[in-house]
């Protein structure tokens, strides 16, 4: 299978960009490329970037421009990057949460755009794309396209887990630049989503699935659906006789969860439906199993709770998963007592005020009138041997978080374990399923 970098080698080639600005929400994206043609970027911009690899970034040094907020999971990230990357530009968007959900573009439309355009407009030698023959969208190397405007190429690669995406400025973009917005299933935050459940986390999903027990027949919803992966899996699971249904607020991830599930042959199974968990466009008592994986951490957890109740009829189960910050993270490393204690500080993604991350799930659960209840902890272990990918995005978040010294121990550490078969690590979770009572 093509790599990330020859992929878009095919696809600039394709496109006749010689040279092009990259703009990205998701590191491991723009350092596989930055890393991999140097020559064909002329200026990197990077949106709150959760985790991080400084060195594919230091020739762009001067060309780099980060955009982030100064609050929520991700706002010590950027002012720790500028100590490594001192001639990087920095544009911080006061009062502004800075997350993998976080709506940036939208939330702060004007101050995104001039600080774009301002950046963008520093950086020359990028000759204007010739636009004669390109087309206005298509696929090239599984990377699907849209083209918009003229003069100097920008692609605009996926941003985390954002509703909008980069949609609010791509029409004033255009006013200046050809701008071509990039997606599809080997791009930003989907195959990580698609990856996460080939290894453990795939067990903890499991096991909630087993303790909810869809029953043939039954209506399943999935709140949060992502790329779908959760829902292709339940669909291949139950057989053909559940009707599932997967809704998301966020409309590009809703795009590609259809592609792939058209792809696997799915589409009668699984139906797609764009909508905000606080707020679920849905009858009453409309699902006999109603299940939420990793959402609740995102947004207000009392207001999705009460939805999920009033979409689920008497009777009917609810099963909800969610990081859990106040549980430690496990590694099978050798490591000194003070660096495994550090590691295993190191937050992940974190979760909005009003989130549930943490045990407070079971009391939710509790006041929310659910039965039956099954409650408790997981952990969802994966290896360097099955989840590559994975290890290098957690040991890569844990190594940008620690001080130099210990970073530098628990990267060996990685790679001894990982040459040895023994990387292990492990990941944790709440978990919760209830019934909901007859009237």
């Amino acid at each position: 299978m093509p790599t990330l970098d020859e992929r878009f080698t095919q696809f600039l080639d394709a496109l006749g960009l010689a040279r092009v600005h990259l703009a990205s929400g998701y590191v491991l994206d723009a350092a596989t490329l930055a890393r991999a043609m140097p020559e064909r970027i002329a200026s990197v911009t990077l949106v709150s970037p959760m985790r991080f690899f400084v060195e594919p970034f230091r020739p762009l040094e001067e060309h780099l421009l980060f955009i982030s907020g100064d609050r929520g999971p991700g706002a010590d990230i950027v002012p720790g990057l500028l100590g490594e990357l001192p001639h990087a530009r920095s544009l911080r968007l006061a009062n502004h949460v800075d997350a993998t959900w976080s709506d940036t573009v939208a939330d702060r439309h004007d101050e995104v755009l001039n600080g774009l355009l301002e950046f963008l407009g520093s950086t020359s030698g990028v000759p204007d794309a010739d636009g004669q023959h390109a087309p206005a969208e298509g696929e090239v190397a599984g990377i699907t396209f849209r083209i918009a405007g003229s003069g100097p190429p920008i692609v605009l690669l996926p941003l985390g887990l954002a509703r909008s995406q980069w949609d609010p400025i791509v029409d004033d973009l255009a006013q200046r630049y050809t701008v071509v917005v990039a997606s599809g299933a080997f791009l930003g935050m989907v195959p990580t989503l698609e990856s996460r459940m080939l290894g453990g986390y795939q067990t903890v999903v499991r096991n909630v699935l087993d303790t909810a027990r869809p029953q043939p027949g039954d209506k399943v919803l999935e709140v949060g659906c992502g790329s779908g992966a959760v829902a292709r899996h339940l669909a291949q699971w139950t057989g053909a006789d559940n009707a599932i249904t997967g809704i998301d607020v966020n409309d590009y991830l809703l795009r590609e969860a259809a592609n792939l599930t058209r792809q696997e042959g799915l589409s009668a199974r699984i139906t797609y439906q764009s909508g905000d968990a606080q707020s679920l466009p849905l009858p009453d008592a409309a699902f006999d199993a109603t299940l939420s994986f990793t959402v609740m951490e995102e947004l207000n957890a009392d207001r999705m709770m009460a939805e999920l109740v009033r979409v689920t009829r008497p009777g009917g189960r609810i099963g909800v998963v969610v990081r859990a910050v106040d549980m430690p993270p496990w590694f099978n490393l050798d490591l000194p007592d003070e660096v495994r204690r550090a590691a295993q500080t190191v937050g992940g993604a974190g979760k909005e005020d009003d989130g549930c991350a943490d045990a407070s799930l079971y009391g939710r659960f509790v006041a929310a009138g659910l039965q039956d209840l099954v409650m408790g902890p997981q952990y969802g272990a994966d290896t360097g041997a099955r989840s590559p990918e994975r290890l290098r995005m957690v040991s890569g978040r844990i190594g940008q978080a620690l001080e130099r010294g210990a970073a530098q121990q628990f990267r060996e550490a990685v790679k001894r374990a990982s040459s040895a078969g023994t990387m292990v690590w492990a990941e944790p979770y709440h978990c919760a399923v209830g019934t909901v009572p007859e009237k």
